[in-house]
């Protein structure tokens, strides 16, 4: 059982390498602070029903409807790694209590920071 849930928009399941407008895969990562131990529990694809999202060049990030689908998809998770977000998506995400946070790192390598900030800050 994890303690929080960290979603990590990846297309090929190792870096954080999506725009938050862009990213319809997410890994689902479960996170046990006790033990420092994580786990990727599925990968989420969203898909926005009626809506063709195919592409680079197309970003749905200021689509408000879009951006609360993400979320309901996505409602377990506490963190949210992109590689870019703009601020309307995060003020709506905020809604939901994501944390979003912008990076290019691995992923292993990010979630290991969470953790570490987690552990310092006793969760809060």
């Amino acid at each position: 059982m994890s303690d929080f849930k960290i979603a990590a928009a990846s297309k090929n399941g190792i870096s954080v390498d999506t725009h938050f407008g862009l990213a319809t895969l997410y890994q689902i990562i479960g996170v046990n602070l006790e033990s420092e131990t994580w786990e990727v529990e599925r990968v989420q694809e969203i898909e926005f029903p009626g809506t063709e999202v195919t592409g680079t060049t197309r970003c749905w990030g200021h689509d408000e409807e879009k951006v609360t689908v993400v979320a309901e998809n996505l409602k377990d998770c506490k963190y949210l790694l992109i590689s870019k977000i703009g601020p309307h998506p995060q003020r709506v995400l905020a809604r939901y209590n994501f944390e979003c946070l912008e990076t290019n790192m691995e992923i292993n390598e990010a979630v290991k920071k969470i953790i570490e900030f987690e552990t310092k800050t006793g969760g809060k």
